[in-house]
């Protein structure tokens, strides 16, 4: 069964307003959103359930592959990667490395 998505219509009360942290006056921090974080948002929005979900992060995978297929096919015509580079690619492990 889908879930049904809401837009939240509740604003953050004194957003912005200074509050008090024992007895100090400080500021809450607001978020600043570039433009296509906002357009994101507004589409994010107008998702209705599960499946536009999925939809949705399909196609920004799919976005973001297609950018990652066009800028190694430009370093690949620009000579700035060849066949030595890929080999090496397949043999670097890029994990974090984490203490055993």
């Amino acid at each position: 069964m889908d879930k049904t998505y809401k837009t939240p219509t509740t604003e953050i009360p004194n957003a912005g307003e200074p509050i008090a942290t024992y007895g100090q006056a400080t500021k809450v921090n607001r978020t600043v959103f570039n433009e296509a974080q906002i357009e994101l948002l507004n589409v994010m929005a107008t998702i209705q359930n599960d499946d536009e979900l999925m939809a949705l992060k399909h196609a920004i995978s799919e976005f973001f592959a297609r950018r990652a297929d066009e800028e190694m096919e430009r370093l690949w015509q620009s000579g700035e990667w060849d066949e030595q580079t890929l080999h090496n690619l397949q043999n670097t492990h890029f994990r974090t490395p984490y203490k055993q």
